[in-house]
């Protein structure tokens, strides 16, 4: 009742207030202005952008009810959304003070929801709500929109760069096995376990974009959203707001161009700090086996001329095969059987200029040495029954350190990363996963809900290993990577990944998509990336088999000569796949492309330098050096590496020409790197040669570093065949089982379909029986 007589007093406050109005605009900040149409039809705009209008007929908000689920299978999550109620807030009632403008929406006493929007020091339009109906568990905002439109950013997106005409759901989890649901392999994984993945599933999911139109939006909290772009007057962001009243705030930044934006928005949410120096002086070479294998490994790169800064030992507390390949093991501890004399080796190497790095994760194996120091101490995240929750990692088990509680944080800060990976000889790690967070039938020792937790998860994760690493004094010398990400990574890791692509050609999880996930992440405010070279994710079963062939291993390669970090991985199933080390040939070709990234070394650390100072991002989309370029909006899969490059790798197999976009540009001409008589003033697209191992790549002709583009270009080709496999039904340890078809191309389809077809089949058979 007390509800009632309040609505009803605001109604009339409202009438009694719109008599006296003189219908003009009013600003209530510097930035923002408010336009009274009508008693209910207001606008609102941000310098002098029209993001908001609401009237009875087109409502800003919708309030209701529905059900959300979240199923977890090792990593991957499927939501499902049921919608019982959505309601438009057709009523409103605007009373504006200086600097804020508060706003109640309502269709009655009983549905409503009350916001401000005002500035703050941080932005210029901050929309934070306070009051919501305790009825609800949902909300939608509608931004007005133009059919040409661009958006980009929603954190690392693998699939598509412009996000017009989708929608992407944001829940941190397992990015996907193929990532299309017309792939074949997507589909089984989808059927068997929910691992398949889709266009918009990532590791890395971030609720904000940036807006073709001159601003960015970013919604600050931990709630489930969903951003809608498929509408052509509207976008629609969908907020899960069950947990509380408070469904976070939503910041709205305009800019004089997109480079601005992105820099305002990574100023806000965190610059990552310069890499170390030694990383730009080679490759890091990702290497199994123990010891001896090594040294072995090791000595023949060099032999062959390979410019390495790092060997990266992923094993080093010990390997495990499991359902999807070969893994850690994950009790993180040395392994002194595989890695005898580990410790004098990396004081050997550091001291020839070679650093050695490693691997951790957030979770322990219930049959390792430090799993049960863990859960003597009460370190793990417990289930709903109060004893240790254990995940099924497929075919291990493993409890999971809770983050939340300040005892098992600081042991795992001290005792494993700081003590276990920093003091023992290691100069960086993959910090990996972050996603698997499971949201029911678990507690924290800080009380909080999962559903609060779990997008906060990784970031979390990040920070841990940011605060071991400063804490040991080693900001600057030793590096982490991470592939698990959520609004404020950026702030915390020294280097994101692309986490684990197909070795593959396909555009939604091969070579092509670690293009896409660098653009969209660097719109979202984190500047420094890379991805592993070749592509990780293999199924040698497969017929024709999932597996790394020389000319992707290769074209992987070249490609990552243009960013600001050369690091391979073996692979999930290391003897299936062509590595670096499997003939004469891949060596000296892969020695070549190492030379030409250390080559790379002083303007790859300018680049490196000013995305940390100004986060802008290393690997960066065209148009923030060429904004007024129309084209250059639409470019997908080429970009500018600092101010200088322009880099368009080859992410099709079999291609000996590649067409390029160049962007206008009044103060340069384009000069082709491996032949300086082709020059062009930009404006249209040309047609180079691309052969292995010469990836198109244009220089702007005024820049400083003219010399070292020269310097790179000057490694001849090496003129040996491509390594050709030896024939077998079964791959041999270094050895290529085979190419077999273009996984793009559809006459791969057939031969793959047998297992598919018996899982469609079952399908049938469970819904006749139904």
């Amino acid at each position: 009742m007390a509800r009632e007589k309040e609505w009803f007093h605001r109604l009339i406050q409202a009438s009694l207030a719109w008599s006296l109005l003189i219908m003009v605009p009013r600003s209530c900040s510097s930035e923002v202005t408010l336009n009274e149409i009508d008693s209910n039809d207001f606008e609102i705009f941000l310098s002098g952008i029209k993001l908001f209008h609401h009237n009875a007929t087109h409502p800003m908000m919708f309030l209701g009810n529905g059900k959300t689920s979240f199923t977890e299978s090792k990593g991957s999550f499927r939501i499902e959304d049921y919608v019982s109620s959505r309601i438009p807030l057709l009523e409103s009632y605007l009373y504006t003070t200086t600097g804020t403008i508060d706003i109640e929406l309502f269709l009655d006493y009983e549905t409503y929801v009350r916001f401000t929007v005002s500035e703050d020091a941080e932005h210029a339009m901050v929309i934070e709500i306070i009051d919501i109906s305790g009825t609800v568990d949902r909300l939608w905002l509608r931004v007005l929109a133009q059919a040409d439109e661009k958006v980009y950013g929603a954190g690392e997106q693998f699939t598509h760069f412009n996000l017009r005409g989708r929608s992407f759901p944001l829940w941190v989890r397992e990015q996907g096995t193929g990532r299309n649901k017309s792939s074949p392999n997507a589909f089984y994984d989808e059927q068997t376990y929910g691992g398949g993945g889709d266009y918009h599933t990532t590791n890395f999911p971030q609720p904000s974009y940036i807006s073709s139109r001159g601003y960015y939006l970013y919604h600050e909290g931990p709630d489930y959203v969903v951003m809608d772009f498929t509408h052509d007057n509207f976008h629609e962001v969908f907020v899960l707001a069950e947990r509380s009243v408070s469904v976070g705030r939503m910041r709205l930044q305009n800019g004089s161009d997109e480079a601005s934006l992105v820099g305002h928005l990574t100023n806000f949410l965190g610059h990552q700090p310069p890499l170390p120096v030694w990383i730009h002086s080679g490759a890091i070479l990702g290497i199994q086996g123990g010891t001896t294998k090594l040294q072995e490994r090791l000595g023949q790169a060099e032999e062959h001329g390979v410019a390495v800064s790092a060997v990266w030992i992923l094993d080093w507390a010990g390997p495990v095969s499991t359902s999807s390949g070969q893994t850690p093991l994950w009790d993180w501890q040395w392994n002194q059987q595989l890695y005898p004399g580990l410790p004098s080796v990396i004081a050997e190497l550091v001291a020839r200029g070679i650093r050695v790095l490693g691997y951790v994760n957030p979770y322990l194996r219930t049959d390792g040495q430090l799993y049960a120091v863990a859960e003597e101490n009460d370190y793990f995240v417990k289930s709903a029954t109060n004893q240790t929750f254990i995940h099924d990692f497929g075919g291990f088990f493993s409890g999971t350190i809770d983050l939340t509680n300040p005892a098992a944080y600081d042991w795992y800060k001290n005792e494993v990363v700081k003590k276990n990976m920093i003091e023992f000889g290691f100069s960086g790690w993959m910090a990996d996963f972050g996603e698997y967070l499971p949201i029911h039938g678990v507690s924290f020792h800080s009380g909080q809900s999962a559903e609060e937790l779990h997008n906060q998860w990784p970031v979390m994760w990040a920070q841990l290993n940011r605060q071991a690493v400063e804490e040991a004094g080693k900001l600057g010398d030793v590096v982490f990577w991470t592939r698990a990400g959520f609004s404020g990574t950026g702030n915390y890791t020294t280097l994101l990944w692309a986490g684990d692509q197909n070795v593959d050609w396909s555009l939604s999880d091969g070579l092509a998509s670690t293009l896409t996930a660098a653009l969209s992440v660097g719109m979202s405010g984190v500047a420094l990336t890379h991805y592993d070279i070749g592509g990780f994710t293999t199924f040698a079963s497969y017929t024709p088999p999932l597996v790394r062939t020389e000319e992707l291993l290769l074209r992987s390669a070249e490609m990552a000569v243009f960013t600001p970090v050369f690091r391979t991985h073996e692979g999930s199933e290391p003897s299936a796949n062509v590595q670096f080390y499997s003939s004469r040939g891949t060596l000296l070709k892969f020695a070549r492309l190492s030379r030409m990234f250390s080559a790379m070394m002083n303007y790859t650390r300018h680049v490196v330098d000013t995305s940390s100072t100004t986060g802008l991002p290393a690997q960066r989309p065209l148009f923030l050096n060429n904004p007024s370029d129309e084209p250059s909006y639409d470019v997908s899969y080429q970009y500018m590496y600092g101010d200088d490059l322009l880099v368009a790798p080859v992410y099709l197999p079999h291609k000996e020409s590649w067409d390029v976009y160049l962007p206008s540009d009044p103060e340069a001409s384009w000069v082709f790197l491996w032949d300086e008589s082709i020059v062009s003033s930009g404006g249209g697209t040309v047609r180079v040669a691309a052969p292995l191992g010469h990836p198109p790549v244009f220089y702007r002709n005024v820049s400083e570093f003219v010399e070292v583009f020269r310097k790179v270009a000057s490694e001849p080709l090496v003129n040996l065949p491509p390594y050709v496999p030896k024939p077998g039904p079964s791959p041999t340890p270094g050895e290529n089982p085979g190419e077999g078809p273009d996984y793009c191309s559809s006459s791969a389809i057939p031969l793959r379909l047998g297992r598919y077809y018996v899982l469609v089949l079952l399908a049938v058979v469970k819904l006749f029986l139904m």
